[in-house]
Parts: C-alpha cells; sequence; structure tokens
C-alpha cells in the first residue's frame, strides 16, 4: 500500500520559491466576524410548504467559514419536514442591494442567473436541506456549511474560501467575477412541510470572512 504525503493549496504556495503568500480567509489567517438571529415559526407555518424565514444578512463578498442552525423546540413533531437553506438577495432599498436583483435567488447552475422565492425554480440550496428528525426535542445546533456538498458545490475551489458573488458566478462584461453589491439573507425555505409542526424559534448564526 502507498502512504498518502499531500499538503495543501496554501502550504505548497508557503513552501515555493519565492514564496507566495495566501490572501487572509483564503488559506492565511483571519479576522472572522459572526452574525445571528432567529425567526418564530408557527406549527401551521412549518406544516406548510412554501413557508419561509430569513434569518441573517451579510456581504456579498463574505467568505461563509459556518452555517449553524438549530431550535429551541422541535420542529417537526411527526416527521417529513425538510428545510432548504439558500442565500437569497436582500429585499432592503437601503442597503446597496441593486435593485433589479432585491429578492431574488441566485441559482444553483452558479452563472450568475437568479429565481424567485414564489417560482421556486433551481434555488442555490447551498447548504442541502435540513431535515430535524420527529421529536419534540430541540434540533441542533448543526452546522451546515458543507451540507449541501454535490454536483452544484465541492471543496474544489474552496466553498468556505471563495467570495459568495464568486462562486454563484456573477461576472462583467468581459466574463471576470464582479460584486454586484448588497447583501445576501440566509433563507430556510419549508420544502416539505411537517406532518405535525412545532411552534419554535429558529436560529442560526453564521461566521465570515471578507477577502
Amino acid at each position: 500500500m502507498a502512504n498518502d504525503i499531500v499538503k495543501s493549496a496554501s502550504l505548497i504556495n508557503l513552501d515555493a520559491t519565492p514564496i507566495l503568500v495566501s490572501n487572509a480567509g483564503q488559506g492565511a489567517p483571519t479576522v472572522t466576524g459572526s452574525v445571528d438571529d432567529y425567526c418564530a415559526a408557527t406549527a401551521a407555518g412549518l406544516q406548510s410548504a412554501a413557508s419561509y424565514y430569513k434569518l441573517v444578512r451579510v456581504p456579498t463578498y463574505a467568505l461563509i467559514k459556518s452555517v449553524s442552525i438549530f431550535t429551541d423546540a422541535g420542529p417537526n413533531l411527526a416527521g417529513a419536514l425538510a428545510l432548504d437553506l439558500s442565500w437569497v438577495f436582500s429585499d432592503s432599498t437601503d442597503d446597496g442591494t441593486p435593485q433589479w436583483l432585491q429578492g431574488l435567488i441566485p441559482t444553483s447552475a452558479n452563472t450568475g442567473g437568479t429565481t424567485t422565492i414564489a417560482s421556486y425554480s433551481s434555488p442555490n440550496k447551498m447548504y442541502g436541506t435540513v431535515k430535524p428528525s420527529a421529536s419534540a426535542a430541540a434540533f441542533g445546533p448543526t452546522d451546515e456549511v458543507f451540507n449541501g456538498l454535490g454536483a452544484n458545490y465541492s471543496f474544489t475551489g474552496g466553498i468556505a474560501n471563495l467570495p459568495l458573488y464568486q462562486i454563484f458566478g456573477f461576472t462583467d462584461g468581459r466574463g471576470y467575477p464582479a460584486d454586484p453589491g448588497g447583501m445576501f439573507d440566509l433563507l430556510a425555505y419549508v420544502a416539505t412541510g411537517a406532518t405535525t409542526g412545532g411552534a419554535c424559534n429558529i436560529y442560526a448564526r453564521v461566521s465570515y470572512a471578507v477577502a
């Protein structure tokens, strides 16, 4: 059998001649920020597909390092509940989000396209789908940042080491990555309603860096 002897890209760069120093938050140390808040969810709302909860807000250039979700009571008393976790553009008219993007969800194609919450066609679901077990007990805390890894998102290219706008494929007229500006909200969307929902507070804590 052959042993693996592997270095990460940032270590290879540091051992190179001349030394190549990675950007802060992209293989080099950085200071992270944290934002957290919660939404009150009703039992009826959690039983209803297409209910949604906007939890926290981050800049479009944030490099997301962790996404923790938890509740203070059981949201899913008898099974079935599924919550998609996506980023959606802020619908604020005061935070720099372009008017033509306000309230839209970047799609999983990652080509700069968007969908609406109403049509919900190929939303990014960057952190997959949370399926709390059928229980009266509180859910989490669970870090979901790598929960959506698959065909659309992967370690390759660094899901935690790229700004959100770049992951979603926003570019300028020459095809280079370009920040559209503004803010993203973390969206928890009821993809499948609970058979019996349980009223609770859905809490999110997101840590992020900026390159």
